[in-house]
């Protein structure tokens, strides 16, 4: 099984453990020098450690004196030799887990780049003007453009040639060359955004022009046997105003004919974000068909990406001739041992990924490090390796519910070496709030947290579980425990609206769960996550459905990036909102709200109303717990209500202060 994944490949003259790489994912970890820190090479050496063939950084500056503005905050450079000492320290370290490393190299963020110039302090003091191919502003950034020179354009060049001979000297193993993002390559590439009228601009062959100049001369410092990959959108999803497959098929075509290595084929721009890293609706494989047609006109290597997280789906890509390698990257960041666990024989191991862009959208919105909602450890390396450390002393744990952060806590202190009892009224793990979380459509990846814990805590001996069990106060204070953890998660909350209680109402979580039937026309009172949710399920069976949001958006709480591709799907389907707008009254057949921005009152009809106003902690036993004499730990939506990552957190640090207060 798995047999083209596992068996080694070769890109040029460089050899790979198997046909599985680690595609670029930013981290923020980078000093704010642009020097690669420690916490970083941490974070790479552990997916070597897993078993990655290739890996690929997030993306290195290589001419800051000519695109001075950064693309992102905290972005890596590679445009002076002070750099090569700390990029030297990471290939050591991924070399001696037996993997190879490349270095994604860009010449600059061009008119798409968010950050500001690389002199901290100067945020704001200046007006910021990016470079580009032309006169045309990213929609996306919105920041005042200049062009650049032709003797601009000459020099980028050369810089970008003495960034790849660095990395050489640093020891990595191939140079990728960055004309992905929507960034400077990429940018002269596309009709949307070169209007140049010189040499560089109008033909395909004068777009492509910086981009053979940039090959030839990573060639030239790098010599005729160091691998050159080409990473690029091959459709900018954007329609005919931009750069579709079959100009990409020509593209990658000359990139051949340049000395290319290996075309690493990707999709998107910052107008087509979602298309950038795929959202939980679209397909699995989503980039397959397109790396065909490329593999199809190309003698080299084509690498895919694009939801990728799940080995069957990835080897049924090679098998089918789609693709030479796979490149994963949100895969990697939830499951680090991924190829590892493939290898072993334990792919129902995997902590899958499951497509919530957690890992992008935070860092792009809040410019955080990364995280990960599923695998509490991502970003964390430095200080826990993969796992938290054996118990000096073994107690015996009972876990009261099996949700996320329940089944955290019960999985690491079972891998710790303490015994645990989990307790559970349902007949599942993930019984509760999941099962309404995942039944929307494009959710059913949710799957993916109850399947990882049934497959890692069925192999611990040490821990007993217990499923339709329901404790009672009295159980709680008889349970023969040293430590209890309360992981009871929360409930569906209705505030005290005038007229809310005294008609029937089901609420959204039983309406996705479908243990609450609907009729007529559905209004839904709160528009976040779930309600938008609930509604896109419900439009999909054809029902007519409003929502009533007091902010001035739906799914305000839900990720950018899914948010984006939702919403418009939504609108397509015909979902009437009323945003900003406040519930004064219930009535039987209809609600009397208030317009807040409007300042004036409307009339609402509905058959059937469901509720989607919030979550509360499920403390029903909490006192019980608290009087019971035993070291206790209140886990997940029961202290606190929050999203997966929170909870899986609290699981994990609860497990680590069991353990740390035997130190």
């Amino acid at each position: 099984m798995f047999e083209k994944l596992l068996e080694p490949g070769r890109i040029g003259k460089m050899t790979l453990r198997n046909h599985i790489l680690m595609g670029p994912t930013e981290t923020h970890f980078t000093r704010a020098d642009g020097c690669i820190s420690q916490e970083e090479i941490a974070y790479y050496a552990q997916r070597a450690r897993g078993g990655a063939a290739l890996i690929t950084t997030h993306q290195i500056q290589a001419n800051t004196r000519i695109d001075p503005i950064d693309p992102y905050p905290r972005s890596a450079r590679m445009d002076d030799d002070a750099y090569i000492p700390m990029m030297g320290e990471l290939t050591d370290a991924v070399h001696l887990e037996g993997a190879k490393i490349s270095i994604l190299l860009s010449p600059g963020g061009g008119a798409q780049a968010l950050g500001v110039p690389y002199e901290e302090g100067t945020d704001g003091m200046t007006e910021v003007t990016n470079v580009a191919p032309g006169t045309i502003r990213c929609p996306v950034a919105n920041k005042p453009v200049r062009p650049l020179t032709v003797e601009e354009i000459h020099q980028s060049v050369i810089n970008f040639g003495k960034a790849a001979g660095r990395a050489k000297r640093a020891g990595f193993d191939a140079v990728t060359i960055h004309a992905h993002f929507g960034y400077l390559i990429a940018q002269f590439l596309s009709p949307f955004f070169n209007n140049r009228t010189d040499e560089y601009g109008g033909s395909l062959e004068n777009r492509a022009r910086f981009l053979m100049e940039l090959i030839a001369e990573t060639r030239k410092n790098v010599g005729p046997d160091f691998p050159v990959i080409l990473r690029l959108a091959v459709d900018e999803k954007i329609g005919e105003k931009g750069r579709q497959i079959g100009e990409s098929m020509e593209l990658c075509r000359m990139a051949e004919q340049a000395g290319v290595d290996a075309i690493d084929c990707a999709a998107g721009l910052l107008m087509s974000i979602p298309w950038l890293c795929p959202t939980v609706y679209h397909d699995k494989a989503a980039l397959a068909e397109y790396s065909a047609q490329i593999r199809s006109v190309v003698k080299i290597p084509v690498i895919v990406q694009g939801r990728l997280q799940d080995p069957e789906i990835a080897e049924q890509v090679l098998e089918e001739g789609k693709a030479d390698f796979v490149s994963l990257s949100r895969a990697w960041i939830a499951e680090p041992e991924w190829a590892k666990k493939v290898a072993c024989g334990d792919a129902e191991g995997i902590r899958r990924c499951v497509s919530c862009n957690h890992c992008i959208g935070d860092r792009i919105a809040n410019l955080r490090v990364l995280r990960c909602r599923v695998n509490p450890i991502a970003g964390r390396e430095w200080k826990y390796g993969n796992s938290l450390p054996k118990a000096q002393e073994k107690k015996h744990i009972a876990v009261i519910g099996a949700g996320p952060s329940g089944l955290e806590v019960a999985f690491r202190c079972g891998k710790m070496g303490h015994t645990v009892d989990i307790y559970d009224r349902t007949d599942r793990f993930c019984g509760g709030q999941i099962q309404a979380a995942k039944a929307s459509p494009g959710k059913e990846v949710l799957n993916n947290v109850p399947r990882f814990y049934e497959a890692q805590i069925g192999k611990l001996e040490n821990v007993r579980v217990h499923l339709n069990t329901e404790l009672s106060e009295q159980d709680v204070k008889q349970l023969d425990a040293d430590v209890i953890v309360l992981a009871t998660g929360g409930h569906p909350f209705v505030p005290p609206i005038p007229g809310m209680l005294e008609i029937p109402t089901v609420n959204a979580p039983d309406v996705l769960t479908k243990k609450s039937p609907v009729s007529g026309r559905i209004l839904i009172a709160g528009g976040g996550q779930t309600g938008v949710e609930c509604a896109y399920q419900l439009m999909g069976e054809g029902y007519d459905v409003s929502i009533i949001e007091m902010l001035p958006m739906l799914g305000a709480d839900e990720e950018q990036l899914t948010h984006m591709t939702i919403m418009p799907v939504l609108e397509e389907m015909g979902l009437k909102s009323y945003v900003s707008h406040q519930i004064l009254h219930v009535f039987p057949d209809h609600v009397q709200a208030s317009d807040l921005l409007g300042n004036k009152e409307v009339e609402i009809p509905f058959d059937t109303l469901i509720t989607s106003l919030g979550t509360r902690s499920e403390t029903g036993l909490l006192e019980a717990v608290q009087n019971s004499g035993k070291e206790y730990y209140v886990v997940g939506d029961a202290g606190r209500v929050g999203n997966i990552r929170a909870a899986i957190e609290s699981g994990f640090f609860t497990a680590e202060k069991i353990g740390r207060e035997e130190d």
